[in-house]
């Protein structure tokens, strides 16, 4: 049978091997210094015990296990700074890395009658033993404590309170380290779903562009093209309250033709309203994206930004973005929300105002791209037109030449006034026919001009134009050879035709000079002109045509706009806006018939 000694030697083995075997089961540290203390309890007196993690980066110490019978226990105890160890015998186990015996009147610290030991009641018999690392350091202290006079620990207990501090000290280091792997893993992992966060943001945003881009090639309208951008916007961000505003700057209104607003379901898409002083113009004014909270209304109307909030007034964020083109502002996007849980970010502003930008390209991209297909079918059609005229031109010329056949035999002094009268009029139709051609030469010619500096051009615009510059040419070097033999056949005098020569004109002074040329006719009406036109605006320009374009102006407004009326009104306004020269004519005539309207750009 074994002696006492060694069935308490099984025992502490016994309880080591116990404690070795639960430290990878423990949740936490706290839970295994109390399978420690429990198993301690079981081989010596340890009613009273602690245990006090140091951190030496900031001097503090945390008390994360405590059993007291007098004082109770105060844990957990975060981050006391760690006491003078003259006054504390815990910050002397701690800085001196030693194990402390104190005992009443004995002891570094004990003797100093009259002072607590740090914060706790002095007792009969203290033990400390600092917990050491694996490298070296300190990580706290394991104390036992007795208040009873009768209880003392032995030199065997206090051997065995450091076998046991000694693994705690184990166990202490090892949860430290992996805790701050386990740090290290979290931020890292953190970092990884950022990243893998902003990964997924880029891709989304990505296949949004390119459907936004693909939209050009699919010939859809443009309602069904803004029915689609709002499906593609809420991939990116949450868009119930969702509208596209159209804005023409002519007339200062804005346009919405796609809407959808919870708190408005009635309203129709479609409807036009001014421009206004409210969020819409506060954007279009600005020509920047807007996150607007309701608490930042009235700083917006102090400052004169903005006069009212048009629409429902209980809305939580809303978010406005300029469409942008070619440096012009066609519109806006907005996006809003009604819940005070959903408020957009910054980010989602930027998301917002990176697709407006890009659905102002799509939409005039199919705009450029309708506008070519209706030019290329008035094209067809005034070539049709152009092949019946020239086949009466050659049937005209036939008969002029019997004409002058006959005319020969004639009296040429008596016949020749309705001669030349006939002759003009039959070279009208040639050249009208090169005016006509020239002039939609020059239409497609700024198109393909535009399409290639908003760099839109492609290779199919291209070849068509060179192919209607062809048809063109030929179409204006027939007619111009006909009139051409006409004149000739009849040998009549060639007209000396003065070519205009491009100078530079002071703008208003040269307005005011065509007026002045047309006072003779002018005069006889007391119409007035008015003329607005910074006097500073000077502009290298063909003289002739401007001069040409002004004398027709005022020549149609005279004679057929004040038909009947006694004083009339003429404005000619002259502004500069955006590098370009802007030239407004109107006048308060009679204006012109629905069906001459139809007609306006017909020739002749």
């Amino acid at each position: 049978m074994p002696s006492a000694r060694e069935a308490r030697l099984e025992k502490i083995l016994a309880s080591l091997f116990e404690l070795d075997k639960h430290f990878p089961d423990a949740t936490s540290l706290v839970e295994y210094v109390e399978k420690v203390h429990e198993k301690l309890s079981e081989l010596m007196y340890a009613k009273n015990f602690y245990l006090a993690k140091y951190n030496k980066d900031n001097n503090t110490i945390s008390f994360i296990y405590e059993v007291d019978e007098r004082t109770g226990a105060q844990c957990p105890i975060d981050k006391i700074e760690l006491s003078s160890p003259d006054l504390s015998p815990t910050a002397w186990v701690i800085k001196n890395r030693k194990p402390l015996e104190m005992k009443a009147g004995i002891g570094p610290i004990a003797e100093k009658d009259g002072q607590l030991w740090g914060f706790g009641e002095r007792s009969h018999h203290w033990i400390g033993m600092p917990l050491i690392g694996k490298n070296g350091e300190c990580l706290g202290a394991m104390v036992t404590q007795s208040y009873d006079e009768n209880i003392e620990f032995s030199i065997e207990d206090q051997k065995l309170f450091r076998i046991f501090g000694s693994i705690v000290a184990s166990a202490v280091d090892k949860h430290t380290t992996v805790a701050l792997l386990e740090s290290l893993v979290e931020e890292r992992t953190e970092q990884l779903e950022g990243r893998l966060a902003e990964k997924e943001h880029s891709e989304k945003l990505q296949v949004a562009l390119y459907k936004i881009a693909s939209l050009v090639n699919d010939e859809i309208p443009m309602e069904a093209l803004y029915v689609q951008v709002h499906e593609i916007v809420q991939t990116l961000l949450l868009a119930k309250n969702f509208y596209i505003a159209l804005f023409d700057e002519a007339e200062n209104i804005i346009t919405v033709p796609y809407y959808i607003d919870e708190k408005e379901t009635e309203r129709e898409m479609g409807f036009s309203m001014p421009l206004g002083n409210g969020f819409s113009s506060y954007v279009i004014n600005t020509r920047q994206a807007q996150r607007i909270f309701p608490e930042d209304v009235d700083s917006l109307v102090r400052n004169g930004f903005i006069k009212a909030v048009v629409g429902p007034q209980d809305y939580s964020c809303w978010l406005g973005a300029p469409m942008i083109s070619s440096n012009i502002v066609h519109g806006l996007i907005v996006v809003q929300s009604y819940e005070p849980g959903v408020i957009y970010t910054q980010e989602d502003l930027r998301l917002l105002n990176y697709v407006a930008n890009h659905v102002a390209k799509a939409a005039e991209s199919m705009q450029n791209k309708q506008m070519r297909k209706d030019s290329q079918l008035k094209l067809a059609k005034q070539h049709r037109v152009l092949e019946q005229q020239n086949k009466s031109l050659n049937d005209t010329l036939n008969v002029l030449k019997k004409t002058q056949q006959e005319l020969i035999q004639k009296e040429k002094m008596a016949s020749l006034g309705g001669l030349v009268a006939g002759i003009a009029h039959e070279i009208n139709t040639p050249l009208g026919i090169c005016v006509t051609g020239v002039s939609h030469l020059m239409e497609e010619y700024n198109d393909v001009r535009k399409s290639l500096q908003d760099e839109s051009l492609t290779q199919d615009q291209l070849d068509d134009f060179f192919e209607e510059i062809e048809q063109v040419g030929q179409i204006l070097t027939t007619n111009m050879q006909r009139a051409a033999d006409l004149v000739n056949s009849f040998k009549q005098v060639a007209v000396d035709q003065s070519s205009n020569s491009v100078r530079d004109i002071e703008f208003e002074q040269y307005i005011h000079g065509v007026i002045l040329s047309l006072k003779p006719t002018l005069k006889k009406k007391k119409h007035v002109i008015t003329v607005q036109c910074p006097s500073t605006i000077s502009i290298r320009a063909n003289a002739g045509a401007l001069s040409q374009v002004l004398s027709n102006l005022l020549l149609n407004s005279y004679i057929h706009g004040f038909d009947g009326i006694e004083q009339g009104k003429i404005l000619i306004n002259v502004e500069e806006r955006n590098g370009f020269i802007l030239m407004r004519y109107q006048d308060d005539g009679n204006g012109i018939d629905n069906q001459a309207l139809e007609q306006l750009f017909d020739p002749f």
